[in-house]
């Protein structure tokens, strides 16, 4: 780990703070409002899912802009937006308003979401990406415990229509942080790379080399990944657009692979993240007992998220997925049969752990399925399906469950999603641990 590599790292991880801060920062938001706003079960999941419609569209047409334009560019916009519209989702109590402001909050986030897992992944070697993917990530996860934990300092000392406003401008500080990734983030190398700038490059690798206590040697290259960096470079040269090549073989069944892997993680995530405080509320909890426990499913899904990088290195990418979901399935399902509070909480726990704690390895996957023309478009359109599937659907869908099939529904629903992916998944994807980025990505 250079100076270059560790400063990267956090800086993206000081963004993943602020996602999660603003994803998660709806849940306590809502737990505080509902009944003060006389808020509906569909009125809660439109509130609630509002920023998610924005992150997908928004990840879905920054893909392409982020393989144009580079990584960094993107990054510094997308941050500088998400935090404007945080704020004024502070400036009045109108529903439609806040909903207005977390949707256009979202085009922005969505655009933000792929860029530090693009970045890491390009940027680390092979041995130490994914570990640091999964260390980074993990800050993700704690940071959807910020905004429970500054709900639960403020709620009983604080008027509630005071609370939620300042929840949203705490969503508003990573403005601050613009001037320090404008200045200390690099570009992406091999993006640089890619679009002719080669002395860009070679100036970051080898400042890169001189932190790290070596000389540059201009004959030591692996002529494997040089025969794929040098075929890439060459493609992107003729005429013709190459984003039909996600539609072509193998690009298309490997972007349906990360489809699947990611559809569990998602949907478990985001249920967990918008109903966990309201569920155990509705067991019994207090306001403060419900926020501190979602806490500490939040922990546990941070935790998780470290020992998966462990796990990939170790074990491999195919057995690594194998091993969570199993455990997802188990979580959720004894969390379906649950009656008492207390196995509640610990089924919880259990669940957040190998849930949450699989969402770094889905982008962790898909960064190591394209190449570097395509990764980001890929990245995008990956994050904007999965959020989609997660966040809108199963999230709006919860409601129309429980009242339908029983409050244990959805749980049984989530582990049915984890079972029917692990077939195809186990089947059908390639184990890339050990290869760089290069040559995981090669067609």
């Amino acid at each position: 780990m250079t100076r270059t590599a560790l400063l990267t790292t956090i800086l993206v991880t000081v963004i993943w703070v602020a996602e999660g801060f603003e994803t998660g920062v709806i849940g306590p938001i809502l737990l505080l409002v509902k009944e003060p706003w006389g808020l509906s079960a569909q009125g809660t999941a439109q509130l609630g899912i509002a920023s998610t419609a924005g992150i997908i569209v928004g990840a879905a047409l920054a893909g392409r802009v982020i393989d144009r334009y580079g990584r960094k560019v993107v990054l510094l916009w997308g941050v500088s937006l998400f935090s404007l519209f945080s704020a004024l989702c502070a400036v009045s109590a109108d529903v439609g308003w806040i909903m207005a402001m977390r949707l256009l909050g979202g085009l922005a986030l969505g655009a933000v979401f792929p860029i530090p897992y693009l970045m890491l992944s390009e940027l680390l070697g092979t041995r130490s990406r994914a570990r640091m993917i999964a260390a980074a990530s993990a800050m993700l996860a704690l940071s959807y415990l910020i905004p429970q934990a500054a709900a639960l300092a403020m709620v009983g000392h604080l008027p509630v229509d005071l609370t939620w406003r300042i929840l949203f401008l705490l969503g508003a500080l990573p403005i601050l942080a613009v001037p320090f990734i404008s200045r200390y983030l690099p570009e992406s190398p091999r993006w640089l790379l890619l679009k002719g700038r080669g002395d860009d490059a070679r100036e970051l690798v080898e400042r890169m080399e001189r932190e790290a206590g070596y000389e540059h040697d201009n004959h030591m290259v692996h002529p494997g990944i040089a025969a794929i960096v040098q075929a890439e470079y060459d493609a992107g040269t003729e005429p013709g657009d190459r984003r039909s090549d996600l539609l072509r073989r193998p690009l298309l069944s490997r972007f349906f692979l990360c489809l699947l892997i990611c559809a569990g993680a998602s949907a478990g995530t985001y249920v967990l993240l918008v109903y966990a405080s309201i569920m155990y509320a509705d067991m019994g909890m207090s306001a403060q007992g419900a926020l501190v426990t979602t806490i500490g499913i939040m922990i546990a899904g941070a935790v998780g998220a470290i020992s998966v990088g462990q796990c990939a290195d170790r074990l491999g990418r195919k057995k690594t997925f194998l091993v969570y979901s199993l455990g997802a399935i188990f979580g959720f399902g004894l969390l379906a049969l649950s009656h008492n509070i207390a196995v509640a909480v610990v089924c919880g726990l259990v669940s957040a752990f190998f849930c949450t704690g699989l969402v770094p390895f889905t982008k962790l996957f898909t960064s190591e399925q394209f190449p570097t023309h395509a990764r980001g478009t890929a990245a995008g359109f990956v994050e904007a399906a999965s959020r989609c599937f997660g966040g809108v659907l199963v999230v709006a869908s919860i409601p129309f469950i429980q009242t339908n099939l029983g409050t244990s529904a959805p749980f049984w629903f989530i582990s049915a999603i984890f079972v029917l992916c692990l077939g195809p998944v186990m089947l059908r994807a390639r184990e890339t641990r050990g290869m760089s980025i290069d040559q995981a990505g090669a067609v």
